[in-house]
């Protein structure tokens, strides 16, 4: 089940610039997990309707019919795969052009839409690749080992049993009885670190190295899939596990607050890791998002700021835009002259175009800059009639 993150953006993009002469296909509808939907073939409906209507649109570009059938052929082949349609999450995206395909399944509702232009149509997705959009969240218990991909209104497990043990217990073998509440007895301390022990706990250096030696493994295992991920980390578990984890990880992110097990239990939910987390998750993205904005606000009508679409997608380009902070509207077309450096907004849709603002956001992204999607995730600054974009420049 693929992740999409920044690195895959970049891989489309790239895909999309050295692809000649071809259109790029964007695919999005809303998925069920399970339920009637599921069991009834609702996405798989909705899906074969969407290439039904991707098929018109490159109809309507003068593509030929036997080209139009080999673009469709990816897609063709994933409606088919049944055993797909029985794994998916909130929402799925597809992306295909000439001799290209990729697909993800996402953590939030996507819109029922197709895309056919010269560029892959990203704005559906923005609120995942936003500072206020997915956090990730690992619990470390000797029961159970999880993995889970979350926003503010959805989490999903990840399966991670092909590269990382199911528990401790499994990985480490255990001899010792009990389990991940008996080490709220006692602490002391082993090369600088907080080990905690309860009644029939080995104490000493033996069971701390194998603890450290799976904590690493963990680590290792996870960067096959959070790559260059620069998503917030919640930890849950036991605090001493948690300490470890934060102490030898390579992940950068790791939020310093963990979801202690005196708060839970190592059977919990999905849903009650959920609650826990955005305990901890919220007031992180609402303090992040507040403090942007007072940025923003302070230098505002001074130079360094842009509510124009044009000037923001055009200095995006540029790599200027230290933060983008976007309103959900309607795609604003229009184009970037890389020849006179500037963009230009179109009333109406014309070949060649792309959304203003998924322009300004990827680029933004793509650049190291910070992407805010308001009235998501609580966050309601809004734009003025006439722009869905605040930009905050670099220089």
């Amino acid at each position: 089940m693929a992740l999409i993150n920044k690195s895959d953006i970049e891989k489309l993009l790239n895909v999309q610039n050295n692809t000649k002469d071809a259109l790029c296909i964007s695919i999005y509808i809303p998925t069920h997990r399970a339920g009637h939907e599921t069991l009834n073939g609702q996405d798989h409906t909705l899906f074969k309707n969407k290439l039904k209507e991707a098929r018109a649109l490159l109809a309507r570009h003068d593509v030929a019919d036997a080209e139009i059938d080999a673009y469709m052929k990816p897609a063709e082949e994933l409606l088919n795969d049944t055993g797909f349609w029985r794994h998916q999450s909130e929402g799925l995206a597809v992306f295909i052009t000439k001799g290209f395909s990729a697909h993800y399944t996402l953590p939030i509702t996507m819109p029922d839409v197709v895309y056919v232009l010269d560029q892959f149509y990203f704005t559906p997705m923005l609120p995942i690749l936003s500072q206020n959009g997915r956090f990730f969240i690992l619990s470390l218990y000797r029961e159970r080992i999880g993995f889970y991909e979350a926003t503010i209104d959805r989490i999903r497990q990840i399966d991670i049993s092909a590269f990382a043990p199911e528990s401790m217990n499994e990985a480490l073998k255990f001899t010792i009885k009990g389990n991940d509440q008996d080490f709220h007895h006692s602490t002391t301390t082993v090369n600088g670190s907080n080990i905690v022990h309860g009644a029939g706990a080995v104490k000493g250096d033996d069971e701390h190295d194998e603890v450290r030696e799976f904590i690493h493994e963990i680590d290792n295992s996870l960067q096959e899939i959070l790559h260059n991920a620069t998503e917030p980390l919640v930890l849950a578990g036991v605090d001493h596990y948690c300490a470890l984890f934060r102490k030898y990880s390579k992940y950068k992110h790791i939020v310093p607050q963990n979801i202690n097990l005196n708060e839970t239990a190592a059977g919990m939910s999905p849903q009650t890791i959920h609650e826990k987390a955005l305990d901890v998750m919220k007031p992180l993205m609402q303090q992040s998002h507040t403090d942007s904005l007072s940025r923003y606000e302070n230098v505002a009508g001074t130079g360094v700021t842009s509510e124009d679409i044009a000037t923001v997608a055009a200095e995006a380009v540029h790599g200027r835009v230290d933060t983008l902070f976007i309103a959900p509207s309607s795609p604003v077309w229009g184009r970037y002259d890389a020849k006179s450096a500037v963009a230009e907004v179109h009333k109406d849709y014309q070949r060649g175009d792309d959304d203003l603002i998924n322009l300004a956001a990827i680029k933004t992204l793509a650049q190291g800059g910070k992407v805010y999607v308001s009235s998501y995730n609580g966050l309601s600054e809004a734009g003025d009639d006439n722009g869905s974009v605040k930009a905050l420049f670099r220089y």
